[in-house]
């Protein structure tokens, strides 16, 4: 599922991540004017809680050179607990807000801070909780809601997320983020329509959010609506232009269609934006192998495989890579690994067979050739567009 979180600082603030959409965490502020390094006491307290846009090391430092002062303030603790979360300091991050509570149990946000802290490590159970803490403190929020609904959807407990959803635009009728939650949810939960009225809804009410556009041309990628799908990924991009996953998904159409250029093109930028997935290193590797960069190719899959060792479609992959170079005892062994992880992968019981075929083994050949038929009576047909026959 694509979606993003909202997370809140004592002020609200929309951060995006490849999930789902949580409202950011939130710094309790003041009107202050910012100023310039080395603060004074009155400096400080401005850098840490001034509304204007300062950089987050400088509210870090002010709030820093507060606590210098007074250790147990612990609102001050609550900021810098949410500066050490947005540079990816959870330790820190964590100890702060700990911190925080321990002094101020009543404190909502820190709370609902912390609990985007355990939702950034992947802690559903902690950040489930926490969020309930602050709902119980404040349960007018709908932002509240939004993030535990997101906690429970990745725990797979749409019956949880959905009803947290439906409660945060009970609360907020114009809360585009949540209708996009809800939507991604309904679409991971195989309710199209659902899903497309509150994307739809979504973009409504907030048409600058890339995001929603993305996950809407999923569900009409799936219809068959080829175009409307793609011109929602191309609005997508445009206003995301970092979403790995968008362009990921724009590319498997391309590929789908046999446009190579295009796919390779969307794979390079999604690697780009992120190379965390040996998914998409696989994909190009299987691309850039049809296309004919073999040595290129046989990079990428190397690559997917470090990060997904012994990954069936990888090893496929890398196999029609070896058959297209000529190492076809490569190819063969590749293929038997694929199989043997995924036996009825037709995919690789053709490639194998066209690999024994040339090597004079025709009798196997025909019996892996005539599996992979069965399977897929369009497969000889798929492996004339990767150039082989």
């Amino acid at each position: 599922m694509v979606s993003v979180r909202h997370s809140m600082s004592y002020n609200h603030k929309v951060g995006i991540r490849g999930g789902l959409c949580t409202i950011g965490t939130a710094l309790i502020l003041l009107a202050l004017p910012a100023a310039a390094q080395s603060p004074s006491p009155a400096r400080a307290r401005q850098w840490c809680f001034a509304t204007s846009k300062l950089g987050d090391d400088q509210r870090l430092a002010g709030c820093s050179a507060v606590l210098q002062a007074n250790p147990s303030n612990a609102v001050t603790l609550a900021n810098r607990g949410e500066m050490f979360r947005r540079k990816g300091e959870t330790e820190r991050a964590l100890a702060d807000l700990n911190r925080a509570i321990d002094l101020d149990p009543k404190d909502a946000i820190a709370w609902y801070n912390r609990g985007i802290v355990y939702d950034d490590l992947g802690d559903r159970d902690h950040a489930i909780s926490d969020y309930t803490s602050a709902i119980r403190l404040r349960p007018g929020d709908p932002s509240y809601y939004n993030n535990r609904g997101n906690s429970y959807a990745g725990k797979d407990d749409y019956a949880h997320a959905l009803a947290d959803y439906d409660q945060a635009i009970k609360l907020d009728p114009k809360f585009a983020l949540a209708y996009y939650n809800r939507g991604s949810a309904y679409r991971e939960h195989d309710e199209a329509s659902r899903a497309l009225a509150d994307l739809d809804l979504s973009i409504k009410l907030d048409p600058t959010y890339g995001p929603a556009y993305g996950n809407r041309a999923r569900i009409y990628r799936d219809r068959g609506d080829r175009a409307r799908a793609l011109a929602d990924f191309d609005k997508s991009l445009q206003l995301s232009s970092n979403n790995d996953l968008d362009f990921y998904a724009r590319a498997s159409m391309y590929f789908d269609e046999h446009d190579y250029a295009r796919a390779l093109e969307d794979y390079d930028r999604s690697i780009k934006a992120n190379a965390s997935y040996a998914a998409v290193f696989n994909s190009r590797c299987m691309t850039r192998a049809i296309v004919g960069r073999l040595q290129e190719a046989l990079a990428d899959c190397e690559q997917s495989l470090k990060m997904a060792p012994n990954d069936p479609y990888t090893l496929d992959s890398r196999a029609l890579t070896y058959l297209k170079l000529g190492n076809l005892d490569a190819a063969i062994a590749d293929y038997d690994a694929a199989l043997s992880a995924k036996p009825a992968y037709d995919s690789s019981l053709y490639g194998r067979g066209l690999a024994k075929r040339k090597k004079g083994d025709n009798e196997a050949a025909e019996r892996d050739i005539a599996a992979a038929k069965a399977i897929n009576a369009k497969i000889a047909d798929e492996f004339a567009h990767y150039g082989i026959e």
